[in-house]
């Protein structure tokens, strides 16, 4: 369709104009005006999009993180008040305008603190390398001949290590890739971030995620836990200065992302977050009467990210902390899980990843909060391919279990009658959970377990099945995130998992995040929390795959085989009538037309199965 109208020239004379001069006194909204006057477009699926020129302008000169994506959201509604007011003649076209940037500071709120988090470990433990000093003096860093000095003794890192941390960094556009090496990006608040790094104060030994669970939980915490809870939240960073003309994060957005990130997920595992909607009241003494002032530290960052306003004793939930709550969870908690390979970021680089492992316990829950909606769709397709084709079954699996979320959802639509429910997982941490849910009456009561079950290894699964008297065959497995756990991501490993599951002849639905390139990661920013969410994954060595083949990106490594390729290749048919996606990453149509989704869910079944139903394979 056709770009809405452009502003006229009087809609820029401040004299004629009456829609600046009904924000005349707010000085944010009048910063922003003019990029919501440039011309909009509209996908295919009706939604509005900033064209490229008016993206790049918002991303590079609008500060939307934390207070900034308050006072984005707030200037968007007295925009479009003024605009119900006035009635200027590009009224549409800002409206629509105004729609995209709320969500682009929404989507911020969610996406930009689980990557800050991130980028503050692997930060301060180059600065303990004497690796942020070398990029800040401009040197060269090779990772595949990289050595640092410790004790006076030359000590050479392990190059896939560093080649990933490098990597994430390059997706932030901290540095720049030359051929081999990495050097510092040129931007001058690039130089300020990495030299301010050393001046911030140290990262605690204990993760505070769990002492803040137990604080908003009624637990007592003693004197040494309140005091490092009170250095965590305590004073809480502030960006001060709303100019810039890069997105690079300011070292105030980096420290302030790295505490808020414990403090939320604090709240969720204690089940305190449901009902934090705007204009909910919050008092330190509601969330921890036993130690209201660390209750109280935690209020203040909060504030201090936008996410809650302080009036006099009390807090209330901003717009922007209403968005926070509800979605923050799930994507902060994903990337949390990680700290251990975080905690020990240094020794990773000198020595390798060892048997270092992802630790659920505290962020079960958010898990489930990320995957409820996906399963609400998977679910629903699976309900129309039945209707469509006549397909029925008897076997509903769920791997990479968590509490169940997806068996939840099966469960209150067919019921236990002539439905035999498996639960499988590594973690015995997820198991437990599931089992709690079981218990509390929440999973049916026939769901059997499977303990130790890799997903990357069908026959444990397949085994456990048989040995339950239960037939694979023709049975349907659901998961959510969990293929890209799978260890060894050689193409070839990956397609003999699926092809191990279809020997076994399971209709397959999985949902995965879209391996996005560095070039998508750069070009987008904060529009999605990626970066973060690729560099955990080949951290702990999982890997992320596209959902479809993809063009060669431009900087970093080339994208693996896609999770279509590898499907087709053991065998599957690819039901792409009961495929569904979310939204696409970049704003505006980029010019070589290809704009992936943030995730996928697949719908696979057995090339045998589908030629008995009728289903043809379509790559659309």
């Amino acid at each position: 369709m056709p770009p809405h109208a452009a502003a006229s020239d009087s809609a820029t004379d401040p004299a004629t104009d009456p829609l600046r001069a009904a924000l005349a006194d707010d000085a944010f909204a009048l910063r922003l005006l003019p990029i919501l006057r440039q011309p909009t477009g509209t996908s295919s699926a009706g939604r509005p999009y900033l064209r490229r020129r008016a993206w790049e302008t918002f991303r590079d000169r609008i500060p939307h993180l934390f207070l900034f994506g308050l006072s984005t959201l707030v200037a968007v509604e007295r925009i479009e008040a003024a605009v119900e007011a006035t009635a200027p003649e590009d009224g549409e076209n800002v409206l629509a305008a105004c729609r995209v940037a709320r969500q682009i500071a929404r989507t911020a709120a969610i996406t930009a603190p689980p990557n800050l988090w991130l980028l503050r470990h692997v930060l301060t433990f180059f600065d303990e390398l004497g690796l942020l000093r070398r990029l800040a003096k401009g040197d060269a860093i090779y990772p595949d001949d990289c050595v640092v000095e410790l004790d006076g003794v030359a000590t050479p890192l392990v190059a896939e290590e560093l080649e990933a941390d490098l990597g994430f960094l390059l997706s932030l556009g901290i540095v720049e890739q030359y051929d081999a090496s990495y050097r510092i990006a040129g931007h001058r608040r690039v130089r300020r971030l990495l030299e301010g790094v050393s001046g911030l104060p140290p990262r605690p030994e204990v993760d505070p995620t769990a002492l803040w669970r137990r604080l908003f939980s009624g637990e007592a915490l003693t004197p040494p836990e309140q005091e490092l809870l009170l250095e965590h939240a305590l004073p809480a960073p502030k960006r001060l200065g709303a100019s810039q003309n890069h997105w690079v994060p300011t070292l105030e957005e980096v420290e302030l992302g790295y505490r808020l990130v414990p403090v939320v997920l604090g709240l969720r595992a204690a089940e305190r977050t449901e009902g934090l909607t705007r204009d909910t009241e919050l008092r330190a003494r509601d969330l921890s009467e036993e130690s209201s002032l660390c209750a109280a530290g935690a209020l203040e960052l909060l504030t201090a990210a936008g996410w809650t306003e302080r009036w006099g004793e009390r807090y209330r939930v901003t717009v922007l902390g209403e968005r926070g709550f509800a979605r923050g969870p799930g994507p902060f908690g994903i990337i949390q899980t990680y700290h251990p390979y975080m905690a020990q970021g240094r020794e990773i680089l000198l020595h390798g990843r060892g048997d270092v492992w992802v630790t659920r316990g505290e962020n079960v829950g958010a898990s489930q909060d990320a995957n409820r909606r996906t399963f609400e769709r998977a679910n629903a397709e699976l309900d129309r391919f039945c209707e469509d084709t006549g397909f029925t079954y008897s076997v509903f699996i769920e791997h990479a279990v968590g509490r169940g979320e997806a068996t939840r959802q099966r469960f209150e639509r067919d019921g236990e009658e002539g439905i035999r429910y498996f639960g499988a997982d590594l973690e015995d941490a997820a198991i437990d959970a599931a089992v709690r849910e079981q218990e509390a009456g929440r999973l049916p009561a026939n769901m059997r377990f499977v303990r130790g079950a890799d997903i990357g290894e069908p026959q444990v699964l397949i085994d456990a099945l048989e040995a339950a008297g239960v037939e694979p065959e023709g049975a349907v497995m659901l998961v959510g995130n969990g293929f890209h756990e799978v260890r060894d991501q050689r193409d070839e490993r990956m397609v003999a998992v699926f092809e191990g599951y279809r020997r076994a002849g399971i209709v397959l639905l999985f949902t995965e995040e879209n391996a996005l390139s560095i070039d998508d990661l750069r070009a987008t920013a904060w529009n999605t929390y990626h970066a973060g969410f690729r560099y955990v994954h080949e951290k702990s060595g999982q890997a992320l795959r596209p959902a479809d083949p993809r063009p060669a990106p431009r900087l970093g490594p080339p994208l693996r085989a896609a999770w279509s390729e590898c499907a087709r290749r053991a065998g599957y048919v690819r039901a792409a009538a009961y495929c569904s996606r979310t939204r696409r990453i970049h704003p505006y149509t980029p010019k070589r037309g290809s704009n992936p989704s943030i995730s996928v869910s697949h719908f696979f079944v057995p090339a045998e199965l589908a030629a008995r139903l009728g289903v043809t394979d379509d790559p659309a």
